[in-house]
């Protein structure tokens, strides 16, 4: 990469940041490789910098980097983007604008790298943390919308439109104060209804962005719809849910489930199978959420399990119920049909 230091009278929108901005206090303000707008350089103004590292165009010859391949790798690749959707969501909240450059570059290099690891969800499983919990639901949703957009048969610019919608939806929660955003108790009623406005303030963010179509803003908006029209902020129903949005509510809830959060424990891969397959008719879209269970059972084909009663286990095969309750094999030396025998279950990922 080839940096000049530039005077900041000269720095113009486009430009990229070779170094980050920092405030007083040392908080990351803009972060490096940040695509410099308007109102960046206006609020920067502000602070009366004399100078600012860019990077200067080149022309890159280097091949497309390969999907990761083994579990160190994609930690490494989903590490970095972490700490660019972390800075890009600090921007957001500061700045009042979304830094669209950094995000469709992360859709295009890390998101789809990881999409395309043999091993995702498995890897995913690996990683879930309480903390930052923000920052990687968002990137882990985008990554199981791909996978979910690439089952039902999306491809191109409209694959690649709702990858975007998925890393962006929850951008709303940057305007959400953060005494309610990190509450670790339960919310009252009025809070609730302030955190549900993450929906209505993530579109009010982007509406009027001219490379920003209606797929997009509609899958920022409408993602905690339900097909009943129990959902929220608009209350619609069926087919007025954008596909994009049904598509990244099935992600939403994969990934919100099987996380550790403050106010609760994460469950399995197989009891979140099973609670999608419950909402598959009437809150979530049944052709969707048949296509998501018909093939994440998988990912998780050779993986070992703790069963219920302390024994370990490898998953074999998934018989034809959805995948909820595979076959497993013991330690021992047992096979174990866990759709006929209930009182054995899946209690974690070995």
């Amino acid at each position: 990469m080839v940096t000049k230091k530039y005077p900041f009278a000269d720095v113009e929108p486009g430009m990229k940041l070779a170094s980050p901005i920092l405030k007083e206090n040392g908080q990351v303000l803009l972060a490096e490789d940040t695509v410099l707008t308007e109102t960046f350089i206006a609020k920067l103004k502000l602070m009366n910098l004399k100078f600012v590292n860019i990077v200067e165009r080149t022309v890159d010859s280097e091949e497309a980097p390969a999907a990761p391949a083994t579990a160190d790798a994609f930690d490494a690749v989903y590490d970095d983007t972490l700490q660019v959707i972390e800075n890009c969501f600090s921007t957001m909240r500061y700045f009042k604008e979304v830094p669209l450059m950094q995000m469709k570059e992360l859709v295009d290099t890390s998101i789809n790298l990881m999409i395309d690891a043999a091993g995702v969800f498995g890897y995913l499983q690996t990683i879930r943390k309480q903390d930052d919990y923000t920052f990687r639901h968002s990137i882990n949703v985008a990554i199981i919308s791909g996978i979910l957009g690439k089952w039902i048969g999306l491809s191109g610019e409209r694959l690649r439109d709702l990858i975007l919608a998925a890393l962006l939806h929850d951008i709303g929660k940057t305007q959400i104060p953060l005494e309610i955003l990190n509450k670790p108790a339960k919310l009252t009623q009025e809070e609730m209804k302030i955190m549900e406005g993450h929906t209505i303030e993530g579109h009010k963010m982007l509406l009027g962005e001219p490379s920003i179509n209606k797929g997009i803003l509609c899958g920022i908006l409408q993602h905690h719809e339900k097909i009943d029209g129990t959902g929220y902020p608009l209350g619609i129903s069926g087919d007025q849910i954008h596909i994009f949005a049904r598509i990244i509510a099935v992600a939403d809830i994969y990934d919100a489930m099987t996380s550790d959060r403050i106010y609760h424990k994460k469950q399995t891969p197989f009891a979140v199978i099973e609670e999608i397959k419950q909402e598959t008719f009437g809150k979530l879209d049944p052709v969707i959420c048949m296509t998501f269970l018909r093939n994440i059972i998988n990912y998780f084909i050779g993986k070992k399990v703790i069963l219920s009663n302390g024994a370990e286990a490898e998953v074999v095969y998934h018989g034809g119920h959805l995948a909820a309750y595979p076959i497993v094999f013991t330690q021992d030396g047992k096979f174990i049909d866990l759709e006929g025998n209930k009182s054995v279950a899946i209690v974690a990922m070995a």
